[in-house]
């Protein structure tokens, strides 16, 4: 698979959003990342290191009863899941950039949009 990010790029993005996200008061989960050369089905990890080719990092959010999950891709797309925590709310599910791969900015402006679901500031330092 052609690699379209350096995952760990995006990484520090949501490193960077993350710490703004709990400043506002969500709870943010560690970074997980998937090892396209690990055997199927591949074990998520939160240690970087134990990741010899990196698919994918996601992080899971939470705030109150609502909760959401991204994870980036290699290729340029995301896999995005939202739900508002209320019975009839329906899930937000989402697959950015599968038909128009994301670059970095792309994926910033993702990142901005996913909080937004949450109902938070779009502030990031």
């Amino acid at each position: 698979m052609e690699n379209r990010v350096d995952l760990d790029q995006v990484a520090g993005l949501i490193s960077r959003h993350a710490f703004a996200w709990k400043q506002s008061g969500l709870v943010v989960g560690a970074l997980t990342w998937r090892d396209e050369a690990a055997p199927w089905p591949c074990p998520l990890r939160e240690d970087r290191g134990q990741v010899a080719e990196p698919d994918s990092v996601g992080v899971v959010v939470r705030k109150h009863r609502q909760e959401g999950r991204l994870v980036v891709f290699r290729g340029g797309w995301a896999d995005l899941e939202y739900w508002g925590g209320g019975p009839s709310d329906m899930p937000v599910l989402e697959a950015p950039g599968w038909d128009d791969w994301m670059d970095l900015p792309g994926i910033e402006r993702l990142l901005r949009r996913f909080a937004g679901l949450f109902g938070q500031s779009q502030n990031v330092p």
